[in-house]
């Protein structure tokens, strides 16, 4: 069933033992959340999932706290609430989401200074979407040719390398230094990527995913599952691929992406 317009729709995951995925409707798109819990890397998931939409407008994105660090998934649930607590207390036309993201910076400071996470954002206002991020958590916005409209740079020196032509995108899947993140949430001086405002057309899909998803799949191959018009099918077979886990994974982790698709 769709969402009522006037309806408010909630997601905050986090701590996830095992995995979880929806397909819903909201407003003008489709979408659908896949969350998983590592295989054996630790007992605990560190990635969050969250989805805020009312109105004409909506906020989505993950956090994945840094592992080897303390205080990790409380980390990244923490800027999760804090997101919330914003776009509750705010109307549209007063969102200052850097001020927002700053605050959340702050709160990870004060309550846990030795942890971090990533941040990658989305915020939809009825067919405009913008983009921010922190760290290694991708997004993309693809169409239906398997054209990557937008993708943010990933916070590390693989993703620089890539983005400078130094390295292919798929060859950095294997580079041994792509587990080095030097830009994330609870540093003391954050630089936050922002993208400029993006019309979506019809079949137009957005993924906003943690590594566990990038390190995994190249983009060439997430760019021929999500160009499928079918949007149930594209979201079954990419969570079909990620509870497989077959002789192809890279890298067990916390898994969490959520796609939209403009009808």
């Amino acid at each position: 069933m769709g969402q009522e317009k006037n309806e408010i729709k909630e997601l905050l995951l986090h701590r996830i033992s095992d995995h979880e995925a929806e397909l819903f409707e909201w407003n003008d798109y489709k979408i659908g959340y896949f969350i998983q819990k590592n295989l054996a890397k630790s007992e605990e998931n560190e990635d969050i999932l969250f989805f805020y939409g009312k109105d004409d407008f909506c906020f989505f994105g993950v956090c994945d706290g840094a592992g080897g660090h303390p205080n990790a998934a409380d980390a990244s649930y923490l800027v999760g609430e804090t997101i919330f607590q914003y776009v509750r207390t705010h109307k549209p036309e007063e969102f200052q989401i850097i001020e927002m993201i700053e605050k959340a910076n702050d709160r990870v400071i004060e309550a846990f200074p030795e942890a971090f996470t990533t941040l990658s954002l989305c915020f939809l206002h009825k067919n405009e979407i913008r983009s921010y991020s922190v760290g290694d958590s991708e997004i993309q916005y693809i169409n239906h040719k398997a054209e990557v409209l937008y993708n943010n740079i990933p916070h590390s020196p693989v993703g620089h390398a890539v983005e400078a032509g130094l390295l292919s995108q798929e060859e950095s899947l294997d580079h041994n230094e792509r587990y080095v993140v030097n830009n994330l949430m609870g540093d003391e001086t954050l630089r936050i990527e922002a993208c400029s405002k993006f019309k979506l057309s019809k079949n137009d899909t957005v993924i906003v995913g943690s590594d566990g998803i990038f390190d995994n799949l190249s983009h060439e191959e997430l760019s021929s599952i999500l160009s499928k018009k079918n949007f149930n099918s594209k979201f079954k077979e990419l969570s079909e691929y990620c509870l497989k886990r077959d002789e192809s994974w890279r890298k067990d982790d916390d898994v969490s992406f959520l796609l939209l698709q403009s009808k």
